[in-house]
């Protein structure tokens, strides 16, 4: 029988994903706010956000294992109240360090609210819908991530900083309210035991691994981040080797035997890496090396909304067209020119061909997000998309984590005065490349790669 998916629950689901997306990046525009008030230095802040996405990262393996002991919905309205308590303590927070477990705590709740609602979706829809789901539930973290600096800077040049955590408690309460009414009851699949070995494995690997990017360039010195680093390479391949042999593994890496999973969760994790780095540079490009204020600087950031926007009633219809990789090297390379853009921009440059260009890089992001998020499930039964709906979710934060840590230390390793550009043209020339380099694995997607997802999205346009 041929599955129906809900668009309700599709729609709630999608709700979710831009209230966790536009979290993971608002901090950027309120960090010289939030650091003047607890006396440390802006970079600082960035703490604060690493600390998110690890968490976020970190606990999603769990989320399918909790889904299938205790049920998919009750663990996500579960999620979703632990966000919001997340969020009230950041608001109330008096200094960095509670900030920074505080935020910890909203990350866990959103790595569960993620990937539980999208594993709801895609599991009632049939591959001739999952172009159309997938495009869906994509949205909200294209538009996210662009909305929430202006947001921000509304907030927090007006209401205060701790606003911008302060929303998060009436979104919840209606996010939780529509999950009630309108997500199915899915019933519990298992009850195998919690792999702890790998959950210790991946937790050591993705915390060492991310915090040591972002402490290279520290002020305390690189020491700390090269241990961190060393940790990782060590913790890292001794996981793999545990969980390609463990009968119920934390994160079951199954899915890479797929060559359209392998290949694009490879290149588009640098793809990913790289347009997640964006929303971290530009805020404070704009406010940092312009001058400008948080609502100047988030309005301009709007541009990238309204291309995103623009493009999606014909991503379907380009992919049915072109294919997959067409679009995938066209996104890759798009978002690599635009950047390079603007690299070249100042303060001075005019503001309608800032515009021009923040909106073709929305394009691009849109076209990019939608093909990799679709192309990568194409041949993955019903029974296995569980285990790659997590492993997809957690490279994908994972990806945001290393894009944001990297962008960082770029930032960190260019000398300049303070107001300085060029620390923020090298950083984004640098992630320019890297968005380039990410198409290097659509040339090596198979012939035909899921021609029958990109026929149906094509009779679909």
């Amino acid at each position: 029988m041929t599955k129906g998916w809900s668009r309700p629950a599709a729609i709630v689901v999608a709700v979710a994903f831009f209230v966790e997306s536009f979290d993971s990046v608002v901090l950027v525009t309120a960090a010289p706010a939030i650091a003047s008030e607890f006396g440390v230095a802006a970079a600082d802040i960035g703490l604060a956000s690493t600390a998110y996405l690890l968490a976020v990262a970190t606990f999603i393996p769990l989320s399918g294992w909790a889904a299938d002991r205790w049920g998919a919905r009750r663990v996500f309205c579960s999620a979703v109240v632990v966000f919001v308590l997340g969020s009230l303590l950041c608001a109330l927070s008096p200094d960095i360090v509670t900030l920074v477990v505080a935020r910890a705590l909203q990350g866990v709740g959103g790595s569960m609210m993620v990937p539980v609602g999208r594993l709801i979706v895609l599991r009632n829809t049939d591959k001739r819908d999952l172009l159309r789901a997938v495009a869906l539930l994509t949205w909200p973290a294209l538009v996210a991530p662009v909305v929430a600096p202006l947001v921000g800077g509304l907030l927090t040049q007006y209401l205060g900083w701790p606003w911008i955590f302060y929303v998060n408690v009436p979104l919840g309460v209606a996010l939780l309210l529509a999950a009630l009414r309108f997500v199915p009851v899915v019933p519990r699949a298992s009850e195998r035991a919690l792999d702890l070995r790998g959950l210790v494995g991946v937790s050591v690997t993705l915390v060492s691994l991310v915090l040591g990017l972002e402490r290279l360039t520290a002020s305390d010195g690189p020491v700390v981040g090269a241990a961190l680093l060393a940790v990782a390479l060590v913790a890292g391949p001794t996981t793999v080797w545990w969980l390609s042999r463990a009968r119920h593994p934390y994160l079951d890496l199954s899915s890479f035997r797929m060559p359209t999973f392998r290949v694009t969760n490879s290149s588009g994790f640098w793809y990913r890496a790289a347009v997640s780095a964006v929303p971290f540079l530009l805020p404070l490009l704009m406010q940092e090396g312009f001058g400008w204020s948080p609502v100047l600087a988030g309005t301009l950031v709007m541009a990238l909304f309204a291309g995103n926007l623009a493009v999606k009633p014909a991503t379907s219809w380009l992919i049915g067209r072109l294919g997959f990789g067409v679009v995938m090297i066209g996104s890759g390379l798009g978002v690599a020119l635009t950047l390079g853009l603007v690299a070249l921009m100042a303060a001075d440059t005019p503001l309608w061909w800032m515009v021009a260009v923040f909106g073709a890089s929305g394009a691009f992001r849109s076209t990019g997000f939608t093909a990799y998020g679709t192309i990568q499930f194409a041949e993955i039964g019903v029974d296995g998309m569980q285990a790659a709906n997590t492993l997809s979710s957690t490279l994908v934060q994972v990806a945001a984590g290393v894009g944001v840590a990297v962008a960082a230390v770029l930032v960190r390793l260019v000398p300049g005065t303070e107001g300085s550009i060029e620390p923020y043209r090298w950083a984004l020339l640098v992630v320019a490349a890297i968005a380039a380099l990410s198409c290097i694995g659509a040339f090596r997607l198979p012939g035909g790669a899921a021609e029958d997802v990109r026929r149906g999205g094509m009779r679909r346009a």
